[in-house]
């Protein structure tokens, strides 16, 4: 019988490094008994005590994987092909902080542990909750991430507040230990929605036909499009973000917008709000992306609209594709 309860969710992303999330299983026991047993790395992920010689045994690692992973995604992190750690996308299990929220809300919580002390301080956790955030809300349709650290760990801290949370709560924590405060971050769904709208200057937009864009994507995520339909008004065009473009080969080519686009187009717009795009842009891909919508036939967001898949396919079909470009 396995102990870890996997799933089939892999998640990709990373900037300087790729980052890889796979779905934790018992292959990876090896990994975890290592990484729980070096007292460096559980000093910063177990706040609850100030035992600089805290190990963990292979049943007690059994114990705690094989209990979290009923219920939630368990990932193996890996940056560059390496495993360096892991993280999970947990059902909220405190009473206390689900009594916070109506009973029907969806609460949940990321932890994350990077056992490969190499790769500390190099931004990789920031963008593996990036990932883990993304995948909330657009895979999940959770309401609200409500997570924890404590008051000595700054590199969680920041971790939490590039990625949008905001500290709703400090508790004492009981003494002695080496943290003072338990920190709670949150970010609701509606939160992470508004962060992502670009409203540009009025007088630097103009308006195209649907026809005459050019995709630079193969794939609309269903998740995604569930968002944008949470803020989309069919009847008010003053509300949607304009689409940025660029100019390519004499093509007019979309940079970003692609699911607010398909939207509006299942909505029966025929034309849309547009900007030029004057951030600094790899070209190169664009132009390969732009290829690969030729080579399957994605000419239009009309030929777009036709590839909505659920956002697991997307991960798998668009993002490792582009992480790989």
């Amino acid at each position: 019988m396995s102990i870890i309860h996997t799933h089939d969710v892999t998640l990709y992303g990373g900037r300087d490094i790729p980052i890889v999330l796979r779905p934790l299983c018992d292959a990876h026991l090896p990994y975890l008994y290592r990484w729980n047993a070096d007292p460096e790395v559980l000093y910063w992920t177990e706040g609850d005590t100030d035992d600089r010689d805290l190990s963990y045994p292979p049943e007690a690692v059994h114990q705690i994987y094989g209990s979290v992973s009923q219920a939630a995604h368990c990932f193996l992190i890996e940056a560059d092909g390496v495993p360096i750690g892991e993280c999970w996308l947990q059902q909220m299990n405190l009473p206390d902080v689900r009594a916070m929220y109506p009973p029907a809300c969806d609460v949940r919580r990321i932890d994350m542990a990077i056992g490969e002390k190499a790769y500390w301080n190099r931004g990789i956790g920031t963008q593996m909750v990036r990932m883990l955030v993304d995948f909330a809300f657009n895979g999940e349709h959770v309401d609200v991430l409500h997570c924890f650290c404590e008051d000595y760990n700054h590199r969680s801290r920041r971790v939490w507040e590039k990625n949008g949370f905001t500290r709703v709560l400090a508790e004492p924590l009981p003494q002695p230990q080496k943290g003072q405060w338990q920190y709670h971050y949150r970010l609701t769904r509606q939160e992470f929605i508004a962060r992502r709208r670009v409203r540009p200057e009025p007088s630097t937009v103009f308006t195209l036909p649907v026809a005459s864009l050019q995709p630079s994507q193969l794939y609309i995520s269903a998740g995604k499009l569930r968002l944008v339909r949470e803020w989309f008004d069919p009847a008010d065009i003053s509300r949607f973000d304009p689409i940025p473009v660029i100019s390519i080969d004499g093509r007019t080519v979309m940079t970003d917008g692609h699911t607010r686009t398909a939207a509006a187009y299942l909505a029966g717009w025929t034309e849309l709000p547009v900007c030029r795009d004057t951030d600094p842009l790899d070209l190169a891909s664009y132009r390969t992306n732009v290829r690969w919508c030729d080579e399957d036939g994605i000419r239009s967001p009309i030929d777009l609209a036709a590839r909505i898949v659920p956002h697991a396919e997307y991960e798998r079909l668009w993002k490792k594709r582009c992480m790989e470009l």
